[in-house]
């Protein structure tokens, strides 16, 4: 009974009839039957249908907007402009630069506070959310008394958790380690595998918390993210790193015609193969004539081929002296060498 196996094929040639036959070949001879990678984890959906292209261009427009109303004195219409960007932005937290938004954000709220009666704790504590997501700011130029400046924002180490080996995360902006130094409070996070976003949002982090978990899609067994990192070196396969997949081969084209293959099994890879059905179907002459002479010569001839396959294989070029072994097919046979 033939075993389900994954194709990963390393090579930037498509999978060719040619190579087909080859791996169809290898697959017969390990038993294996080889199926498609499976879907990767599905990318982040956004809150709306759709993305709107302009959604950064409306946030902007409204700032803007609330500027020139300040300025005006025109309180009620400044806030409410705030309040537009502040909802398209929430709407759309896949924008990279959205923990920069949203601190002019709030930055234009404290600002709008602090010109009403008693509005001193509100305009520090929608400025305490400012530094929260992006520290502090340089005091800008002034006529104006300036304001009593904030106490210094306390951070705490914050372990971030839910994230698969290799996802990169950006933190308030900021390419960040799963690791991070940050104050209590409202931040923004974006996750991204292999260059696709896959969560983006904001989260709240309590005072003293030690950890908080990002709902970040797992790793699909068996898909590109999972196993499409394997890859040949100095005649081996190297599994991918962390691979989940039960059964899945490696293969590339060879230069010279021909494939080269590994069966692997989560985190390791077996022996490289180098299959050449077209070489191996090459006509034998039928003429009845003394054999020794021909299989000396066939032999030789033999040992010419597979020291050719292994040096394009690269396995002469290794500084590692230990032993390496490397399985030529030709069709019918196989060779071991041992080096």
């Amino acid at each position: 009974m033939s075993q389900t196996a994954v194709l990963v094929w390393l090579s930037a040639t498509s999978v060719l009839p040619t190579f087909r036959a080859d791996l169809d070949a290898f697959a017969h001879s390990r038993l294996l039957r080889l199926e498609a990678p499976r879907e990767n984890a599905a990318p982040y959906e956004l809150a709306t249908s759709a993305y709107a292209p302009d959604a950064v261009a409306q946030i902007e427009s409204s700032l803007e907007e609330a500027r020139n109303a300040a300025a005006a004195l025109e309180q009620s219409r400044a806030q409410s402009a705030l309040e537009r960007a502040e909802q398209v932005l929430r709407e759309h937290p896949e924008l990279p630069q959205s923990a920069w938004l949203m601190a002019e954000i709030f930055e234009q709220s404290a600002e709008l506070e602090s010109t009403a009666p008693e509005g001193t704790d509100s305009a520090n504590a929608q400025r305490l959310r400012r530094a929260v997501l992006e520290g502090p700011r340089a005091a800008p130029f002034s006529d104006r008394v300036p304001e009593r400046a904030l106490n210094p924002v306390p951070t705490q180490r914050l372990s971030v958790e839910g994230l698969e080996p290799g996802d990169t995360l950006e933190w308030d902006g900021v390419a960040s380690e799963p690791t991070v130094v940050t104050a209590p409070g409202e931040h923004h996070a974006r996750v991204a595998r292999d260059g696709r976003l896959l969560w983006a949002g904001w989260l709240q982090v309590a005072r003293d918390a030690q950890g908080v978990r990002l709902p970040v899609p797992e790793t699909v067994a068996c898909s590109t993210d999972d196993i499409g990192h394997g890859h040949f070196a100095a005649g081996r396969a190297i599994a991918a790193s962390h691979a989940r997949c039960e059964s899945y081969v490696l293969a590339r084209a060879r230069p010279g015609g021909g494939i080269e293959a590994a069966w692997c099994e989560r985190d390791r890879c077996g022996k490289v193969v180098i299959w050449d059905r077209a070489r191996a179907a090459a006509p034998v002459a039928t003429q009845h004539k003394t054999i020794w002479p021909y299989a000396v010569a066939a032999s030789v001839g033999a040992l010419a081929i597979t020291s050719i396959a292994l040096w394009q294989a690269g396995v002469f070029d290794r500084a590692d002296p230990g032993t390496h072994e490397v399985w030529v097919f030709n069709g019918q046979k196989q060779m071991g060498l041992g080096f």
